[in-house]
């Protein structure tokens, strides 16, 4: 029995799309995959302490997401993202010993973001 030429293409067709469709896609999934933006730590033993971090959002990605894990003690801390003067996003809390709070999917589309921390407490974040 021989085979038609013509089937042989169109198998070696639909693999190659495949291949292709398949690479895309885990090409897309690498690069919106999420990632730290701003990371810092904050250790203070008595007092105020602000920090305050510029980021990029990139085209690809659209949503952000802010933990803050008290490593110890207690702390009041209030975090805020900024777009040029808009505030996008706020929370604040009352944290204490050793503890996470992670926030919500923050909607947020490609631009400069300004992000803000503020503690006060005894421990270190």
């Amino acid at each position: 029995m021989q085979e038609v030429p013509g089937k042989r293409r169109r198998f070696r067709a639909v693999v190659l799309i495949a291949v292709l469709v398949v690479a895309a896609l885990v090409v897309y999934a690498a690069v919106t995959y999420p990632k730290t933006v701003v990371s810092f730590p904050v250790s203070f033993t008595i007092g105020a302490d602000v920090e305050h971090r510029e980021f990029e959002m990139s085209p690809l990605h659209g949503r952000a997401q802010v933990e803050v894990i008290v490593s110890s003690g207690t702390a009041l801390w209030t975090a805020t993202i900024k777009h040029q003067d808009e505030t996008i996003w706020n929370h604040h809390a009352s944290q204490g010993d050793q503890t996470t709070y992670k926030s919500g999917w923050i909607e947020l589309s490609s631009g400069h973001y300004n992000f803000t921390f503020t503690t006060a407490g005894l421990g270190s974040l």
